[in-house]
């Protein structure tokens, strides 16, 4: 439950099977179950298969599946617990959850958790033709990107760039303009809330280390 509560997963609920649904083979069951938008489903479980395949096995093959316990002194057929888990699910959860339609901005915004966010940050120039915030963009951009997945951007209006790096997912854009020559800061913007604050150039790199913890 915790490894899904550090994705960002809440909607996590444990559900023992009841009798009825038990397998033949199963005397417990428990599904870790998912709320997704279209209903609970199982993201995870865990059987307890006891030694119903170790037996099947011992039976067909004529071969002894006993060990020997010392705690006991006696042969023992162990018992079998069977975990399952499937990624894709995990995954459908996450984009599930992440995908949301922002009226005011009018467009989706997919908010993936930063840690989990392929692409951590984008780098803008405010000004295409401006060769100097281009140079200082590149070099930031070149900069971060032997540490992490950074993506660059300079086509179109800087808010029809903040819209295609918030519908991908991107945690934070990385806009380079006239003050960053003059003081070496740029405007760093938050995806979620669209909020922003100035940054010194030099302390970037610890910046997209806080991102990768982030929850």
């Amino acid at each position: 439950i915790l490894w899904f509560n550090n994705l960002g997963l809440f909607e996590i609920k444990v559900r023992e099977h009841k009798k009825s649904e038990l397998s033949h083979y199963s005397s417990a069951t428990f599904d870790i179950d998912y709320e997704y938008p279209f209903g609970s489903k199982e993201v995870a479980g865990n059987a307890n298969r006891g030694q119903y395949d170790l037996k099947q096995h011992e039976k067909f093959s004529k071969e002894d599946m006993s060990i020997f316990d010392e705690k006991s002194g006696k042969k023992v057929i162990p018992k079998v617990i069977e975990p399952t888990f499937g990624m894709e699910r995990v995954f459908l959860a996450i984009l599930t959850k992440a995908y949301n339609y922002d009226k005011e901005r009018e467009y989706v915004i997919l908010k993936i958790p930063p840690k989990l966010a392929p692409i951590k940050a984008a780098v803008f120039p405010l000004v295409k033709k401006d060769e100097k915030l281009v140079k200082i963009s590149k070099e930031i951009f070149q900069d971060l990107r032997s540490e992490w997945n950074i993506d660059y951007d300079e086509s179109g209006s800087i808010g029809r760039r903040y819209a295609r790096s918030d519908e991908i997912g991107v945690p934070f854009c990385i806009t380079v303009d006239g003050d960053s020559i003059k003081n070496q800061d740029v405007t760093i913007r938050n995806r979620d809330d669209g909020k922003q604050k100035r940054i010194k150039i030099k302390d970037l790199n610890d910046c997209a280390l806080s991102i990768t913890r982030a929850a």
